[in-house]
């Protein structure tokens, strides 16, 4: 089989290419990019992200086909198992935490109206652009304590990093250098003079009784930048553009935000689930619906037709905004669970709260249909133009 997880149609309508699959093939392997396998159900996906020993996260470079950084060292804390992983996790949970997180809400609102001000005031435009990328980047700003100035360095390198692993690997390479240089010399300025904040956090911070190299503390930097920024924006975009194509549910949204929008983001990630794919290796041999999985093989985990499983789901094709409980895995499963799932959860919330303010009625704009970056594991808008009015 030659499923392709970046073929323009599937980035388009993933559903469309894995609802076949995950009804008839649970378990296919694909020749493409040196070759993988593809769990789609439910139970099989999140069997296997809790299940390190058969499914292990410590090959570098294999969570993402083909990998948006060339490296050897492991990307921290993803690309390790426990114990490790656990070891280092506990160093970024507290950054993370739920009521650190829900003290930047002052913040995050007043960036979101000053962005969706202007952009209500005449009567629309590209909603990445104005809207979503700089809330996604300015999020991390605070989170990270970086200047604001620099999110367009941010944007240029995290864009090339993603997409160009597939157009200009020559150029993405030369992104993932100047992102590590930017994010070493923080580390030095830091060393000269300490703050608290998250690269002083974890320059301060011990494992195993000694203290992260460089190497490590980079590694944790560029991991923000490409995971916090990439998923939460395409979040924003395509959760943006579901509301413009189901306005009856937009105004069931809008007209009640506050009562609805914990469930609603919830739903909402479920349907337009970023992460559409996430990659394990095979730690030894795996037999699994009648067929091996011989050791080593990268296996990619459909995060995204897992939350489409009518097994898991009532009415998985539905948008319900209510829905409860609602065990969607658009963050992952297990001890993977994306380490910014609480920021991600607050500034979607404060989106859906300022556009029902400020903007609540708008449909995609004819002249402008929206566009795909073009990668299908974690799936974004390029751009959606948005104008205001039923349409």
């Amino acid at each position: 089989m030659s499923f392709d997880h970046h073929d323009p149609r599937f980035v388009d309508d993933p559903e469309s290419v894995f609802g076949p699959i995950r009804e008839t093939q649970p378990l296919v392997h694909s020749e493409l990019y040196g070759g993988f396998w593809l769990l789609t159900r439910y139970d099989d996906v999140t069997a296997a992200a809790v299940d390190h020993e058969s499914f292990t996260s410590a090959v570098p470079g294999t969570t993402l086909i083909p990998p948006t950084q060339p490296r050897e060292d492991p990307l921290l804390p993803i690309e390790l198992d426990p114990p490790e992983h656990t070891r280092y996790r506990a160093l970024v949970n507290p950054v993370f935490a739920k009521p650190r997180i829900d003290a930047m809400r002052p913040d995050l609102e007043e960036r979101a109206t000053r962005l969706l001000e202007p952009f209500a005031r005449k009567g629309g435009g590209d909603v990445m652009a104005e809207f979503s990328y700089p809330m996604s980047l300015g999020s991390l700003a605070r989170l990270m304590d970086l200047p604001d100035e620099d999110q367009g360095r941010w944007f240029d390198w995290v864009e090339r990093m993603y997409s160009n692993a597939l157009r200009d690997k020559a150029d993405q390479a030369g992104a993932v250098r100047d992102a590590e240089a930017y994010i070493g010399a923080l580390i030095e300025e830091r060393k000269r003079e300490p703050r608290d904040d998250f690269i002083g956090m974890l320059l301060a911070a011990e494992v195993d009784s000694h203290r992260l190299t460089d190497l490590e503390v980079r590694q944790f930097g560029i991991l923000m930048l490409l995971a916090g920024y990439e998923t939460t924006s395409g979040a924003m975009g395509m959760s943006l553009l579901y509301l413009a194509q189901h306005p009856d549910l937009r105004e069931q949204l809008f007209s009640n935000p506050g009562a609805l929008a914990h469930t609603a983001v919830n739903e909402l990630l479920r349907v337009v689930s970023p992460v559409q794919v996430f990659g394990r290796n095979a730690a030894r041999d795996l037999e699994i619906h009648g067929q091996t999985i011989p050791a080593g093989d990268v296996v990619l985990l459909a995060y995204g037709a897992a939350n489409h499983d009518q097994r898991a789901f009532d009415h998985p094709e539905q948008c319900i905004l209510d829905r409860h409980p609602n065990r969607h895995v658009a963050f992952g499963h297990g001890r993977h669970l994306c380490l910014g799932a609480n920021l991600a959860r607050l500034e979607l919330t404060v989106m859906i709260e300022r556009f029902a303010e400020l903007f609540p009625d708008f449909h995609v704009d004819p002249e402008h249909p929206p566009t795909w970056k073009p990668r299908g594991d974690v799936r974004a808008l390029s751009s959606l133009h948005l104008l205001a009015g039923a349409g």
